[in-house]
């Protein structure tokens, strides 16, 4: 493209070069006629040059002084658009060099995941032998044992009283959480059950500490604050009857318990526990019921839950940090945070989201979405940008509509589920 300067300086000079020869046809044509002469046709030809020549010269010279101002004007207009270039350019480059720098940090975070998952082994036994699972497959293991821990908890009341389980200050507070996430209204009306909120975490308090000498001292704190101790103590008293499978003898005691069902086994297990608690102190005791009698045993034995602190404890923590730090950073578009987002959803597998589930409606994980941390955002933000589980579908892949009996999509109804699509 022809440069404009170059093409307003060519017509200018064409102008001028025009001007003076049209003024100087005159001047040609008289010389030609009356020779070399200084008569008096030559003075009025002077005078005649001199009164058009002197205002031309004036226009030329407004016209030239103009052409410059303009010339001058588009320079410096060039120049504008060359520094507003060079700031989006700088803005461009600084906004780049963020984001290379999140993405170091994130892609980090998500080998530091996968070499979390890499670690991970779990050996059980299961059907007459011992068998090892390693990965991913951990969290399928732990899971079952979460959906047995679970029924076991379930079927050892029938009360449909909460406050039976229930003390009063945390169903009060367990209500207003499940108002403040409006679980209800956003759930075509399905109401959350406060004791079955209250039997998930409980079970997965017990499979996430396991239950022995140290760590029922921890069940017993966290259970105390929460629940009513004439449930949860017989209940911790019941789950610790259960033997790993190898201790066959102590096996086959504990087959013999699980026929008991209802009233009928709270009854076996408050007498057990009642004479437990006595008999540690060496008062005497009324001799057991023959129901009773067969769970008397001096023998120590490991027990089945033996916990996951260590696998689950820095999994959840750091899988947290990283969908914190996404979450809160402000150099992010809200698409470029979800698209970060699903690319580390898509190393949870569907045992891992399953397990994320039941972990976030449980005391001990509550911060994903229930209870959330804001004091990062604003209060316009807290409700959109609060909910890390829905906001970046973390349980996407959860497969049909619930997982063993649990409804999950009453308690995350907004997610966008795969199998909805």
């Amino acid at each position: 493209m022809i440069n404009k300067q170059k093409v307003l300086l060519f017509i200018s000079i064409t102008f001028v070069i025009a001007s003076f020869i049209f003024f100087l046809i005159p001047y040609l044509v008289t010389k030609t006629s009356i020779g070399w002469s200084y008569g008096e046709e030559t003075g009025v030809i002077g005078d005649t040059i001199g009164g058009i020549v002197g205002p031309t010269v004036g226009f030329v010279g407004a016209i030239l002084t103009f052409l410059a101002f303009y010339i001058q004007y588009q320079a410096n207009q060039v120049q504008i658009r060359a520094l507003n270039e060079q700031k989006i350019s700088t803005k461009e480059q600084k906004k780049q060099m963020l984001l290379q720098q999140f993405e170091s940090n994130f892609f980090v975070m998500i080998n530091l995941h996968r070499q979390n998952v890499s670690e991970l082994n779990y050996t059980k036994f299961d059907n007459g032998s011992s068998k090892t699972g390693v990965h991913r497959k951990v969290f399928r293991t732990i899971f079952r044992e979460f959906i047995e821990c679970f029924r076991e908890v379930k079927g050892f009341s029938n009360s449909k009283n909460p406050n039976d389980y229930l003390i009063p200050v945390y169903r009060s507070e367990l209500s207003e959480i499940i108002n403040d996430n409006n679980i209800k209204n956003d759930s075509n009306n399905i109401e959350i059950n406060l004791i079955e909120l209250a039997i998930i975490d409980i079970a997965y308090s017990i499979v996430f500490y396991g239950i022995n000498k140290e760590s029922e001292p921890i069940l017993r704190q966290r259970f105390k604050k929460r629940y009513n101790p004439s449930y949860f103590f017989p209940l911790l008293q019941y789950i610790k009857l259960k033997p790993k499978q190898e201790n066959t003898h102590r096996w086959d005691i504990w087959l013999e318990l699980r026929k008991y069902k209802g009233k009928e086994l709270r009854t076996i297990i408050q007498e057990f526990y009642e004479y437990k608690r006595v008999t540690r102190k060496n008062r005497p005791f009324t001799p057991l019921s023959a129901k009773t009698r067969f769970l008397d045993y001096d023998e120590e034995f490991n027990k089945y839950y033996g916990g996951h602190l260590h696998r689950l404890g820095h999994y959840f923590r750091h899988l947290f940090q990283c969908y914190k730090y996404l979450n809160y950073h402000r150099d992010l578009s809200e698409n470029e945070k979800y698209f970060y987002g699903k690319t580390l959803r898509a190393q949870l597998s569907n045992y891992e989201q399953a397990i994320l589930f039941v972990n976030s409606i449980s005391t001990l994980g509550m911060k994903w979405e229930l209870t959330p941390e804001v004091e990062f955002l604003s209060e316009s933000e807290v409700k959109s940008k609060s909910k890390l589980i829905t906001r970046f579908n973390l349980i996407k892949n959860l497969p049909d509509y619930h997982l063993s009996g649990l409804k999950y999509k009453k308690y995350y109804p907004n997610v966008k589920y795969e199998a909805d699509e």
